[in-house]
């Protein structure tokens, strides 16, 4: 079980490297701009700074789980589960918390927080067996 948590992990962790990418990099390019419905350029413009912001936070947790990994594979079995169930708890939470505030955004809410809900039960159970 904690292999496939930890594969999730890794997997929960790239997708928040791209949302990364989508908000700290590509945040007026036209498809950030359609998938977080931002408008124009212009309109993307003015909020560009909270999403670069906001895209470090993904980038800080999916770096927290990959590092988690790491220190699995080579050896530290308990730092890394602990270390990536941080980052993958932490990306649940925030996905529970865009899902519970923003009802627009749901879908993306449950895109966010599926492959970190998988990883989070998975390296439990394996802790706990």
């Amino acid at each position: 079980m904690i292999i496939a948590g930890l594969i999730t992990a890794g997997l929960a962790a790239l997708v928040h490297v791209f949302i990364f990418y989508l908000e700290s990099v590509a945040w007026e390019g036209e498809r950030a701009r359609a998938l977080f419905r931002t408008g124009s350029v212009e309109e993307a413009r003015a909020t560009k700074f909270l999403a670069f912001n906001q895209g470090f936070y993904n980038l800080i947790l999916a770096l927290l789980a990959l590092i988690g990994i790491v220190f699995a594979a080579l050896g530290q079995t308990q730092t890394g589960i602990v270390l990536a169930l941080a980052g993958t708890g932490s990306m649940l939470a925030a996905a529970v918390v865009l899902f519970l505030s923003s009802p627009p955004h749901r879908s993306a809410a449950l895109k966010q927080g599926a492959l970190p809900l998988v990883a989070v039960l998975a390296l439990s159970i394996g802790l706990a067996v």
